[in-house]
């Protein structure tokens, strides 16, 4: 092992390894359980550590296990040649099943070539709205390396500051041949190549032009990422050499499945160009009669629906919100059905949903969804439109909709906001004036 390696897999295990994420992926819980770091996405987890695993290793195995059967989530395991060998062998005895072996590699952003020109026609580029069912057919066809791109991309955009990803994709003549998706990894020196879809050299160049230039996007200047980290199967790995990277180590991911069937989507999700996310603004505006440029004078309250002020609430952290918040929250879950998507929307702005039932409560991830904005409108909806609420700042207002909902949220809110402003739409107090 070189100089060069052993510093690039020093760096890998004191950085990566074992790494706790300044904030959480989008549907996940994180929780370190002694030496461990364990990842809980609802659809499966994923246990990390550093190199230096001590102890009674078929004990800590069986506690994941029991912890992550209780959940229904299978669990991968990633083992690295330099872990002790009685990792691999307790995990086997524990019943895992070791995947085929990937060789990791890393390099130094700064010793990756600068991309060379290309062929007349062809050109690397970001990919495009509309293109991302493609290319994640695509990335699907590709063998296994270091993540997923579905994954990278569930985890949504704030996965934590000094963190974004990109999917570059290299075109000919109009036609995509190969794509590479890349992230950076936040807090750390770090970007990754989570895979790509056949080793084109133009791409892994493309990919370190772009930590390079690109990764200081959201984090504090002078601290853009230094090194490059990758996972690849044999055949890929001649072009990655090539590229500037060196083999670090060999790994492979072990799994492991609970009986039962896993969910097979987390609990929340961020929605950017997804199509649910416009269907569902689509059918909400038809419903309540109700667009962007009309919002100000509010939306056709439905008859199961009561209306308060939220006129005091001028600032976001006021005491009082976070009051109504938890409130409405309370109400959504106990009104949700098994099934049921609560969805978050503002106009012209991504959004996201949640499963009401999977996330806010011990041990799941945090309720990402709210009412109310002062500065901006909002709604939540569940996906059939039969309860939710709407944020209207212009009138400072907060309507609660669905008899399910306000059946749980009526007393409280009315309590705590004071009379009701409308009840189905019709003004039954309250009322307020901005005059004399």
């Amino acid at each position: 092992m070189t100089g060069a390696t052993e510093v690039l897999l020093a760096e890998y295990e004191n950085q990566l390894r074992g790494l706790l994420p300044q904030e959480l992926p989008w549907g996940a819980v994180v929780e370190r359980d002694g030496p461990l770091v364990r990842t809980h996405y609802g659809t499966h987890g994923i246990v990390e550590h550093t190199a230096l695993l001590r102890g009674d290793l078929a004990g800590l195995i069986r506690r994941q296990q029991e912890i992550f059967a209780a959940r229904c989530e299978p669990i991968e395991w990633k083992v690295h040649s330099h872990d002790s060998p009685l990792l691999a062998e307790s995990l086997r005895v524990a019943a895992f099943t070791p995947g085929p072996e990937r060789t990791l590699l890393a390099a130094d952003i700064a010793d990756i070539p600068a991309p060379e020109g290309l062929r007349s026609g062809a050109r690397v580029r970001p990919h495009l709205h509309g293109e991302q069912e493609r290319l994640r057919r695509m990335a699907a066809a590709a063998p296994e390396q270091r993540r997923p791109l579905t994954e990278l991309e569930a985890d949504g955009t704030a996965r934590g500051t000094g963190s974004e990803m990109e999917v570059l994709v290299l075109e000919y003549d109009g036609r995509i041949l190969d794509a590479v998706w890349v992230e950076r990894v936040g807090g750390t020196d770090f970007a990754a190549i989570g895979g790509i879809t056949r080793p084109r050299p133009e791409l892994l160049h493309a990919a370190g032009a772009w930590a390079a230039r690109r990764g200081h996007r959201y984090v504090i200047p002078g601290n853009t990422p230094r090194h490059l980290v990758a996972e690849a199967v044999d055949a890929f790995v001649p072009a990655y050499v090539a590229a500037g990277f060196h083999e670090i180590a060999r790994v492979s991911t072990y799994r492991w499945a609970p009986p039962g069937e896993p969910a097979r989507e987390r609990p929340a999700k961020q929605l950017l160009s997804e199509p649910e996310h416009d269907e569902i603004w689509i059918r909400f505006e038809a419903r309540f009669d109700v667009t962007y440029e009309t919002a100000d004078r509010g939306f056709a309250e439905p008859p199961a629906s009561a209306t308060w002020h939220l006129y005091t609430a001028v600032r976001q952290d006021d005491p009082l919100l976070a009051e109504v918040e938890a409130i409405v929250a309370r109400g959504l879950r106990a009104g949700a059905r098994p099934g049921d998507w609560l969805y978050r929307l503002k106009w012209y702005i991504s959004g996201s949903r949640i499963d009401p039932n999977r996330v806010g409560g011990p041990g799941q991830p945090p309720w990402s969804s709210y009412a109310y904005l002062v500065d901006e409108y909002v709604v939540q909806v569940t996906e059939d439109l039969r309860m939710g609420t709407f944020g209207n700042w212009r009138e400072s207002s907060l309507c609660v909709f669905g008899e399910e909902l306000l059946a749980h949220v009526d007393e409280d809110l009315t309590n705590l906001l004071g009379t009701v402003l409308r009840r189905g739409g019709r003004p039954v107090g309250n009322i307020w004036s901005f005059g004399p």
